[in-house]
Order: C-alpha cells, then structure tokens, then sequence
C-alpha cells in the first residue's frame, strides 16, 4: 500500500485503499490465502472477509502488530496469522500452499525482483493465482502552474524521485537489474494465463480536510526522498508550499486534488490436471 511512506499507514491507506480494494474485488479469494507487505492491514482485513485463513507476511514487525490489533478489532483475529520475513531472505516459511498470494507495492523492494516472484509463485496450489500490486502512474495533485517558482513543479518532482529511487536501487551492491517489466517476470517464475489491469483513483478538488492531509504528507515524503535530485529553485518553492506557516502553504488552495491509477499484475500457477 502507498500508506507506509507516511508517518500515518493507516491515514494514507484510508484514502489509497478504494483502488487497492477494487483490485482484491476482482480475484478469486477463497480457502487460504497470503498478503505479502500488508501496510496497517486493510486488504488483509477484507481478505480475511472472504477467506478461511490470512497469513500476512511483512519484515517490520512494528506493522504486524498493527495489523494483528487491526483483526481483532474487526473480529477476525482467528483468520488471520502474521509471519515476520524478509523476501530477500528466501522463499516464506508458509506451512501449507495458498490459492492466492496478493503482493501491493512490496516486491519491487527486494533484491532480486525474479527471486522474489518465483519465490512467492513457488508458495502457490495448483491453479493458485499471485497478484502483484505494482506501477501505475504517478499521483497528479497540483495545477501546472502553483504560482510559486516554475510552472511544471510536480513533473519535476516525478523525474527527481525517478533519480532518487534508482540511486537507492543501485546503491544496494547485490541488487539484480531486471530488464523486464512485471508479466515478464511472472512467466518467467512459470506462471501462465498472465494478464494486467489498472484502477483509477480519481478524487477532484476540493478535497475533504482528511484526504488533503493524506495528500499533502505524501507530496512532503516525496519531496523529502527527491531533495539531492531538485534543482534549488525548486527545493526553494516545495518548501513553501509544504510550510504549513507559509502564506502559500498548499492546504490553504481549493484546487489540489488527487488523481492516480494502480496497476495489478497476474499469473496462475498451472492446475493438477493442466
């Protein structure tokens, strides 16, 4: 989920979560089921609506607590068992096989984006499905021009996160380049009947109080990754912007809005009888 690059996980997934659950919506959820980096547990929540059993799977244990609250909360402690483990660290200790694997915005941290997916297409039964929650497009919030510093300011920041985002992805020595996008990597783990599809999150302004905060703590963690990579002028205005005590202060405009899409990528592991 987008939630865990905020300090508030489950503030930002009370906003993001509508396109993430449009997704789960879509696949087959029955029996027993993994969700691999859960965020603070809100597709794992109404997983555990639809399934016999959850195993949630993340390595920060801090956001396993949360989910584990979360569940009992909810009164569906009994379906939902968390699993501390780190994908770089090899396959998940699952005790049984699973008939699907939902994965939102969580491989694309590992080392090796193939050892990852054949590691989690190797937990399923057969016919079991894995979805990879993972791309889309870039959040647009702001008018092309804000007033402040140079029209395009949010463009530059998509370009400027680009760069920060591969300097930490290089800056790990055993990180596997993959030269391929996501449905690649998915038949090459063996997995067939491979298909995509996006959600779009579409919410105008003006937005409501809760979701400007969501949104503006969201622009504040991507400016704060993308500082080295923005040119001055435009460190200059997202400072500004971002000031809650600045006279051009984002949350004081009617016109940030909130427009994004997330993108599902599926593979099936081949049946029995396949």
């Amino acid at each position: 989920m987008t939630g865990p690059s905020t300090a508030d996980p489950a503030a930002a997934e009370a906003v993001f979560a509508q396109t993430e659950l449009a997704l789960l919506e879509a696949l087959p959820v029955a029996g027993v089921v993994a969700d691999v980096g859960p965020g603070s547990g809100t597709g794992t929540l109404r997983l555990a609506e639809r399934a016999g059993l959850v195993y949630a799977v993340d390595n920060d244990e801090a956001m396993l607590a949360l989910v584990r609250e979360r569940a009992e909360q909810a009164g569906l402690g009994d379906r939902v068992r968390t699993v501390l483990h780190d994908l770089d660290d090899g396959p998940i200790p699952l005790p049984e096989p699973v008939s699907l694997i939902w994965s939102g915005a969580c491989v694309h941290h590992a080392l090796s984006w193939q050892g990852a997916v054949s590691g989690l297409a190797g937990l399923l039964a057969p016919g079991g499905l894995l979805a990879l929650g993972e791309g889309g497009l870039p959040a647009r919030c702001l008018p092309w021009d804000v007033g402040v510093g140079r029209p395009g300011l949010e463009a530059r920041l998509d370009a400027a996160h680009n760069e920060w985002f591969t300097a930490w992805f290089e800056s790990r020595p055993t990180a596997v380049r993959e030269a391929r996008g996501w449905p690649g990597l998915l038949r090459s783990a063996g997995l067939e009947q491979v298909t995509s599809r996006s959600v779009l999150l579409d919410l105008p302004a003006p937005l409501t109080e809760a979701v400007r905060e969501v949104v503006l703590a969201e622009l504040a963690a991507r400016v704060g990754r993308a500082q080295a990579y923005l040119a001055q002028d435009d460190r200059v205005a997202w400072n500004g912007l971002l000031d809650r005590a600045s006279p051009v202060w984002l949350g004081n405009r009617d016109d940030v809005a909130l427009l994004t899409a997330r993108t599902i990528h599926m593979g099936q592991r081949r049946g029995e009888h396949g």
